[in-house]
């Protein structure tokens, strides 16, 4: 009666254990089957209804598993390796998800009798957690990530300011940007666009990893971005038109075309283009926005250095410029030749200057007003420039004088030269207001600077080699006294 008891006991805790359990005779046949093991096999009752003489196996009951997932050959290659796993079952836990059910760790047991008993352990919302941690990893490593992405945006943005910044000139700037943008954005191909001083259309001032010519030129209507004055994203769109200047590069109806044209803004004026075309196969992704915000980012830091490097080429041209004639003006002047002279005295290279005065000038303002004088200035300054050369520095030093500084020409090549200045003012002619002034003609005087030569020496020479010329008739060339 006790031993009763005590098997009814045993069957009892058995069946209401909540950990699934089973046991297989020998020859695969299941044997015991709690309720739990049960509830992970909702076709178990169904396949012992339906099995022959009461005997159920664990390879029907496999068989009715996989058979969504393999059939024919397959499938019985499946049940077949289970059966032998089970046969041979090591004690180890593996892990099986039952589908709408959950996921266990199923461990079978090798008993004395040669069967197998198995228990399995839901492992569901450990599995849970552990993708909800696995998930929370990610996210963390990616925020990280991308933390140490704006870092070095920021630090990347900063070097590329710096240099910017100290560029002194727009070719200089031009250079820096060239040089940055091929390394910021790897595998990418672009052009940056200046507006010209005239504002009717783009000058091609740079490009990188492109293959191919620069435009030189492309008018604002031919890209969407200025057009639409907001960033265009090709390809992110509902709907994708080309950009002419894209066209050009035979690019049309390229469906991996991947580009982004970027509006450069400095203090509300759209000073130019910055265009970036992506390697092929760039998606639409998270990392890609980041890309064309760092972008962005690069466009404005060269937009302000453009602005600045142009404000600071226009501040200096007031400053170096007189405004009637935009010829240079005496302080220029001065510092321009204190430089001339000190590479004289260091390298032994000829250095000439010219002083040149506008003859009977004072007539031409007595009699026609100064508004006639500033045209007369004008047309010298005109003509002054069409004769002189590139190397030449002239600039107007008083009302009618002016000074030219001739380097790397000996005395006779100055000399030359100030004679053909003064045939072409000689051939001047001049209307004002409907009216033929009298003929202009200039005095020069021209002088050489020796081994001994002070700033202050070869401009006292070459005023009294002019000096000579207006006492001795003017409109002529005339050497320093002696010469």
């Amino acid at each position: 009666m006790r031993l009763i008891n005590d098997h009814r006991l045993l069957v009892e805790a058995i069946e209401t254990n909540p950990m699934p359990y089973c046991v297989y005779d020998a020859q695969d046949r299941l044997l015991v089957a709690n309720s739990a093991y049960k509830a992970i096999h909702p076709a178990l009752s169904e396949l012992m209804a339906d099995a022959k003489g009461g005997q159920l196996f664990y390879s029907d009951i496999v068989r009715h598993q996989l058979k969504d997932q393999f059939s024919g050959a397959k499938l019985e290659a499946e049940v077949q390796k289970r059966v032998e796993a089970q046969r041979n079952a090591s004690n180890r836990p593996v892990e099986r998800e039952y589908q709408g059910i959950g996921v266990f760790n199923v461990i079978k047991y090798q008993l004395s009798s040669g069967g197998t008993a198995g228990l399995a352990f839901d492992i569901t919302k450990l599995k849970e957690r552990e993708q909800q941690l696995e998930a929370a990893s990610k996210q963390s490593a990616l925020a990280l990530e991308m933390e140490q992405e704006r870092k070095r945006h920021g630090r990347y943005l900063a070097e590329l300011g710096e240099w910017l910044h100290s560029a002194k000139s727009l070719d200089e700037l031009y250079r820096v940007v060239r040089r940055f943008m091929a390394r910021l954005f790897p595998g990418s191909a672009g052009e940056l666009y200046i507006y010209s001083n005239s504002r009717d259309g783009l000058d091609g001032v740079c490009e990188w990893n492109r293959g191919e010519a620069l435009h030189a030129h492309i008018q604002p209507d031919d890209c969407w971005a200025l057009r639409r004055g907001r960033v265009l994203r090709y390809g992110a769109g509902l709907a994708d038109l080309t950009c002419s200047h894209v066209d050009r590069n035979g690019e049309r109806d390229t469906d991996d075309l991947h580009y982004t044209c970027i509006p450069i803004i400095a203090h509300g004026d759209t000073v130019g283009l910055l265009h970036i075309r992506f390697p092929e196969g760039s998606s639409q992704s998270t990392e890609d926005d980041d890309r064309i915000n760092f972008a962005i980012q690069c466009a404005e830091q060269i937009s302000l250095a453009v602005a600045n490097v142009r404000l600071r080429d226009e501040l200096e041209e007031q400053s170096t410029r007189e405004p009637l004639t935009g010829l240079f003006n005496r302080r220029h002047f001065m510092n321009r030749f204190r430089t001339g002279m000190a590479a004289f005295h260091k390298h032994r290279h000829p250095l000439s200057l010219v002083s040149i005065d506008a003859d009977h000038f004072k007539k031409i303002n007595d009699v026609y007003g100064h508004d006639a004088g500033d045209v007369v200035l004008r047309n010298l300054s005109d003509t002054f420039t069409s004769v002189i050369e590139d190397g030449d520095m002239l600039a107007r030093v008083g009302g009618e004088e002016f000074c030219l500084i001739l380097h790397e020409q000996d005395f006779a090549a100055a000399h030359a030269k100030a004679e053909r200045v003064r045939q072409a003012v000689e051939a001047m002619d001049i209307n004002y207001d409907g009216v033929l002034l009298p003929r202009v003609t200039i005095s020069c005087g021209v002088a050489t600077a020796d081994k001994d030569a002070t700033i202050k020496s070869l401009l006292r020479s070459s005023d009294e080699a002019l000096y000579k010329a207006k006492d001795t008739g003017r409109n002529r060339v005339c050497p320093v006294l002696g010469s």
